[in-house]
């Protein structure tokens, strides 16, 4: 009798927690599930996130243990989670034991992404309402990897994420996988990647060519520099400086910027500009744009 009323009081908690859970809108999914690579992806795509996949295992060989990698971007709709998602399949292909967690609170997309439920997640755990945290972790065999939904949305995203309970949960999954892939939100908008970058290897900023500005990258780059986290490299995302190479009877386009070399890949889809973007709870609106122009890459 007692824990039966002991369940039902967590369950009201729960509700009372997260009361000001937003809708989540699932009608696109089949849109943003396809921009995750599978065995139909054009094989430029794919080249891509492997090439990507070799110079961070190259960049990271010096570490012992765990390598925790969080990824963000300066603003919004820079390509940021599907390049996380991507990049976390890439590894696990490999057979290295990879997880890839969800710690974009305000905005989650991993469970749409791969087609999870996301009725127990990050939010549940840091919120106290799971104690272990092996319970919301869910295996994916198709691609033999890890995964941790964001939960529901919660009304204190940043203080769960600086939580002891976050630091608890990747000391214990730091001695399970050989890596861990943290998809967080833009830089720039909130100060969750900083607080959550201070417990990772490093970090890789998705840049979006023609969209990113070469102020907000600064910005992004100054934070973390100031957190004094180390910036493994950065990925370029939809890019139009692009070479041709011809393999067998393919012939494709593809490229990524990692670090000191430049490459490039284009996804098969578009996002809208615009000069006013809204970020959770947080709006903010932009006088002008200018784009990412070569000249500000590093060659």
């Amino acid at each position: 009798m007692a824990k039966s009323e002991s369940v039902a009081k967590k369950k009201s908690l729960k509700e009372k927690f997260f009361s000001r859970d937003k809708k989540q809108k699932d009608n696109d999914k089949k849109d943003i599930r396809r921009n995750i690579i599978s065995d139909d992806t054009h094989f430029s795509v794919t080249e891509a996130y492997k090439a990507a996949r070799t110079n961070l295992m190259f960049t990271t060989a010096s570490e012992k243990g765990c390598k925790k990698i969080i990824i963000t971007s300066s603003v919004a709709k820079e390509g940021k989670s599907t390049t996380s998602t991507n990049l976390a399949i890439t590894f696990a292909q490999t057979g290295v034991r990879t997880l890839i967690i969800e710690a974009d609170l305000r905005r989650p997309k991993l469970h749409q992404y791969l087609d999870l439920p996301n009725e127990n997640g990050m939010a549940e755990y840091l919120g106290g309402f799971i104690e272990d945290p092996h319970e919301i972790v869910q295996h994916l065999d198709k691609y033999n990897l890890d995964c941790i939904t964001g939960g529901h949305i919660p009304p204190n995203p940043s203080e769960l994420l600086i939580s002891p309970a976050m630091e608890k949960m990747l000391e214990i999954f730091s001695e399970e996988y050989d890596y861990i892939f943290v998809d967080s939100p833009p830089i720039n908008i909130v100060t969750d990647p900083v607080s959550i970058a201070k417990l990772m290897t490093g970090a890789i900023i998705v840049v979006r060519q023609n969209y990113t500005t070469s102020d907000s990258l600064q910005q992004a780059i100054s934070a973390l520099e100031f957190g004094e986290i180390k910036i493994l490299g950065y990925i370029l995302n939809s890019s139009a400086d692009m070479r041709d190479y011809t393999y067998n009877r393919y012939k494709y386009k593809y490229g990524y910027r990692y670090g000191g070399k430049q490459y490039s890949y284009r996804y098969g889809y578009k996002y809208g500009y615009g000069h006013a973007y809204r970020y959770g709870n947080y709006r903010s609106t932009h006088t002008h744009r200018v784009p990412y122009s070569h000249s500000n890459q590093e060659k």
